[in-house]
């Protein structure tokens, strides 16, 4: 009996002993994640110098808007255009460029981009593709119905002064952002998005101006549908 019962233990032993034992490691914190912001002119040529900057959008708190609060973190493009974030915890940010100009226009960009735990987000940014469509259509004050052909049509931010007497003649020359209205008083001028644009409006053949008729803004890709109405120039 007292054999059996040593047999026993010793078989418990060697089972004990061979059990696979797993361990078990845990994580107390995400890993981070990176980003490589990249902005690059119509040509593929990243831009260098330009403030890009990253907030946090679960931390608007009551402005819903990005603040000091939110603000994750800033640094400059280098020579290639990067901006570079090496240590973000995985969630969605929102990231906001300075002015950036190409081709003599100013762009702003704002976009959302989601960093995955121990990854690197790579994104090559167009400045230019944020940019959407005002289509304008010109129509006559006398009747409200008759079309304003062959005039032309200025968009400019209203962040950038108004025009007068004096200066509109500068506003319409050193404009980049502009068109000629066909026999259809439409015109489709190309315009960066989220910006606030009003018009001038000039006869090509004498001094006739006029300007200051309203305020419109377009979203990235899309479109903005106007009715500009104005007096025979």
């Amino acid at each position: 009996m007292k054999y059996q019962i040593m047999l026993l233990l010793a078989l418990c032993v060697f089972m004990s002993a061979c059990k696979k034992v797993t361990n078990v490691k845990l994580i107390d914190s995400p890993a981070a994640g990176k980003l490589s912001y990249q902005l690059s002119d119509d040509a593929g040529k990243g831009i260098a110098g330009v403030k890009v900057s990253v907030y946090d959008p679960e931390l608007y708190y009551i402005t819903l808007l990005p603040n000091a609060n939110s603000l994750v973190g800033s640094v400059r493009t280098d020579e290639n255009g990067i901006a570079y974030f090496p240590d973000l915890l995985p969630k969605n940010y929102q990231v906001i460029t300075d002015s950036v100009k190409v081709n003599k226009v100013n762009y702003l960009t704002d976009e959302y981009v989601q960093v995955v735990a121990g990854a690197e987000k790579k994104k090559n940014i167009k400045v230019s593709d944020f940019s959407g469509l005002l289509n304008i259509t010109l129509i006559s004050n006398n009747d409200y119905r008759t079309p304003l052909k062959n005039l032309g049509i200025v968009a400019y931010p209203t962040n950038a002064g108004q025009p007068n007497s004096v200066n509109v003649r500068s506003f319409i020359n050193d404009a980049v952002l502009k068109g000629v209205t066909d026999v259809n008083g439409f015109v489709s001028i190309k315009v960066p998005c989220n910006v606030s644009f009003d018009f001038i409006i000039y006869n090509l053949t004498n001094n006739n101006v006029g300007y200051g008729y309203g305020a419109f803004s377009v979203a990235k890709g899309g479109k903005t549908t106007a009715s500009l109405y104005s007096y025979p120039l």
